[in-house]
Protein backbone atom coordinates (compact mmCIF):
# COMPACT_ATOMS: atom_id res chain seq x y z
CA UNK A 1 0.00 0.00 0.00
CA UNK A 2 1.19 3.21 -0.54
CA UNK A 3 -1.32 5.59 0.74
CA UNK A 4 -3.41 5.51 3.39
CA UNK A 5 -6.53 6.12 0.97
CA UNK A 6 -5.40 2.90 -1.05
CA UNK A 7 -5.13 0.82 2.27
CA UNK A 8 -8.48 2.24 3.52
CA UNK A 9 -10.26 1.29 0.05
CA UNK A 10 -8.83 -2.54 0.42
CA UNK A 11 -9.88 -2.67 3.81
CA UNK A 12 -13.30 -1.46 2.73
CA UNK A 13 -13.65 -4.13 0.38
CA UNK A 14 -12.02 -6.72 2.47
CA UNK A 15 -14.78 -5.67 5.15
CA UNK A 16 -17.46 -5.57 2.72
CA UNK A 17 -16.81 -9.25 0.97
CA UNK A 18 -16.57 -10.89 4.90
CA UNK A 19 -20.18 -9.23 5.38
CA UNK A 20 -21.66 -9.99 2.11
CA UNK A 21 -20.20 -13.64 1.71
CA UNK A 22 -21.22 -14.06 6.06
CA UNK A 23 -19.15 -16.06 8.75
CA UNK A 24 -20.39 -19.63 7.10
CA UNK A 25 -19.09 -18.57 3.88
CA UNK A 26 -15.80 -16.87 5.73
CA UNK A 27 -12.82 -17.57 3.55
CA UNK A 28 -8.93 -17.84 4.09
CA UNK A 29 -8.39 -15.22 1.50
CA UNK A 30 -9.82 -12.82 3.32
CA UNK A 31 -8.23 -13.41 6.48
CA UNK A 32 -4.57 -13.17 4.41
CA UNK A 33 -5.80 -10.13 3.21
CA UNK A 34 -6.61 -8.48 6.44
CA UNK A 35 -2.96 -10.17 7.87
CA UNK A 36 -0.96 -7.79 4.29
CA UNK A 37 -3.48 -4.95 5.54
CA UNK A 38 -2.19 -5.11 9.22
CA UNK A 39 1.74 -5.16 7.53
CA UNK A 40 0.89 -2.15 5.51
CA UNK A 41 -0.96 -0.36 8.09
CA UNK A 42 2.23 -0.04 10.30
CA UNK A 43 3.99 1.28 7.33
CA UNK A 44 2.17 3.96 6.96
CA UNK A 45 1.73 5.08 10.60
CA UNK A 46 -1.43 3.80 11.45
CA UNK A 47 -0.78 1.94 14.29
CA UNK A 48 -4.24 1.59 16.20
CA UNK A 49 -5.60 0.51 12.22
CA UNK A 50 -2.59 -2.25 12.91
CA UNK A 51 -3.98 -3.32 15.69
CA UNK A 52 -7.60 -3.55 15.17
CA UNK A 53 -7.03 -5.34 12.11
CA UNK A 54 -4.93 -8.13 13.71
CA UNK A 55 -7.23 -8.17 16.27
CA UNK A 56 -10.06 -8.55 13.56
CA UNK A 57 -8.25 -11.41 11.74
CA UNK A 58 -7.31 -13.42 14.86
CA UNK A 59 -11.21 -13.66 15.67
CA UNK A 60 -11.81 -14.56 12.47
CA UNK A 61 -9.31 -17.24 11.92
CA UNK A 62 -10.35 -18.60 15.66
CA UNK A 63 -14.23 -18.06 14.49
CA UNK A 64 -13.17 -20.35 11.28
CA UNK A 65 -11.46 -23.50 13.58
CA UNK A 66 -14.50 -23.20 16.27
CA UNK A 67 -12.78 -21.25 19.13
CA UNK A 68 -15.01 -17.73 19.04
CA UNK A 69 -18.31 -17.04 18.64
CA UNK A 70 -20.60 -15.02 16.37
CA UNK A 71 -20.79 -12.20 19.15
CA UNK A 72 -16.74 -11.81 19.14
CA UNK A 73 -16.30 -11.27 15.62
CA UNK A 74 -19.35 -8.72 15.43
CA UNK A 75 -17.67 -6.62 18.36
CA UNK A 76 -14.39 -6.58 16.18
CA UNK A 77 -16.33 -6.08 12.61
CA UNK A 78 -17.96 -3.24 14.24
CA UNK A 79 -14.97 -1.87 15.75
CA UNK A 80 -12.99 -2.01 12.16
CA UNK A 81 -15.95 -0.44 10.93
CA UNK A 82 -16.17 2.32 12.86
CA UNK A 83 -12.40 3.02 12.59
CA UNK A 84 -12.76 2.81 8.89
CA UNK A 85 -15.58 5.28 8.63
CA UNK A 86 -14.03 7.87 10.70
CA UNK A 87 -10.37 7.83 9.24
CA UNK A 88 -12.31 8.27 5.77
CA UNK A 89 -13.93 11.03 7.07
CA UNK A 90 -10.57 12.87 7.64
CA UNK A 91 -10.57 12.16 11.24
CA UNK A 92 -6.86 11.16 12.51
CA UNK A 93 -6.22 7.15 12.30
CA UNK A 94 -4.43 7.23 15.71
CA UNK A 95 -7.09 9.36 17.80
CA UNK A 96 -9.59 6.37 17.89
Amino acid sequence: MDTVENLQKELGNCINSINSAGLGSLDTQNIEKLEKLGAAAVDLGMNQGKKLIDNLSAVLQSFKEGGANEDSVSLRMTAMEFYLKNTQSGGSTEDL
